[in-house]
């Protein structure tokens, strides 16, 4: 009877070995074809690959990470949270999954959160760019600039080329009326010439510091080279009412128009230039137009 014993525990631990060893080797089957379809932007594919390998082993981090990732792509914000959070009880010492977790709870408004999610990932490694880009921003959003200015030079400190921290430094010094917030914008425009955005917003800041030359020739190239992206349109609009080219600033408004017939921001402003030109009863008509908007 022991004997008969010890060899069903001996077949029995043979059956483990091999059924661990092929699991093994289907977990890694299941990764390399999960992350093939990731690089093929097939992400339901993927999904389904990865939750296989979580029915087999429901601590393997990487299809943890991975479903996290899906999810947050698919603005599944609370799956891709719950994933990352199971990856963070298996595995406590993972600095980008905590960033990933602070990202979700700065799309959440969550600020506090932030902070201390951060701090979390900042212990582990205190030299991640993102991070202090995150603080960053939750910081500006709460109100505090100084720290936030703080936190986005960090970030340039430890990644030069990390481009959208220069379009939030120059914003955020703009607004303090400080001109080092220009040399921002210009190293930005290095890294990522065709950013519109930065762009557009080193013409409004050109213009804060009273430089109108530099700010007119940024307004034109922006408008030239992205003529549908109204808000930069708008602005230059506004720009040129502001320094007197009021038959330019109507060309805008009515090409503004064209597109957003019924853009109140833009018709205060034909309304305005109208006025300034003496066409009294076009302006007029603008007004009731707007006036019949609001009611």
């Amino acid at each position: 009877m022991t004997v008969f014993i010890q060899k069903y525990v001996s077949f029995f631990f043979v059956l483990c070995i091999l059924f661990s060893c092929s699991s093994k080797h289907q977990v890694k089957d299941l990764i390399q074809e999960g992350e093939q379809f990731l690089s093929e932007n097939m992400l339901d594919s993927a999904q389904r690959r990865f939750e296989m390998i979580c029915r087999l082993d429901s601590f393997n981090l990487k299809a943890l990470n991975h479903l996290g990732d899906i999810h947050f792509k698919k603005v599944e914000i609370g799956k891709s949270f719950r994933y990352f959070t199971r990856s963070i009880r298996a595995d406590s010492i993972q600095p980008d999954v905590y960033l990933k977790l602070a990202e979700i709870k700065l799309m959440l408004g969550k600020y506090r959160e932030v902070f201390q999610t951060i701090n979390k990932a900042f212990k582990i490694n205190s030299q991640l760019p993102h991070g202090y880009f995150m603080k960053g921003v939750a910081y500006k959003h709460i109100g505090d600039t100084t720290k936030a200015i703080s936190s986005f030079k960090t970030a340039i400190e430890l990644r030069h080329d990390f481009s959208p921290v220069y379009y939030e430094l120059g914003l955020l010094l703009t607004l303090k009326n400080d001109s080092l917030a220009l040399p921002y914008y210009e190293n930005g425009l290095r890294l990522t010439p065709n950013d519109v955005g930065l762009k557009a917003s080193f013409a409004w800041a050109l213009d804060q510091f009273n430089r109108p030359i530099q700010a007119n020739k940024i307004y034109f190239e922006t408008v030239r080279d992205f003529p549908n992206y109204m808000e930069v349109k708008s602005n230059y609009a506004v720009f040129k009412n502001k320094i007197g080219e009021i038959d330019t600033a109507l060309i805008l408004c009515n090409q503004l128009l064209n597109k957003a017939p019924r853009n109140e921001k833009i018709l205060n402003l034909k309304g305005i230039i109208l006025k300034r030109k003496g066409h009294f009863n076009e302006a007029q008509k603008i007004y009731d137009l707007l006036h019949g908007i609001n009611q």
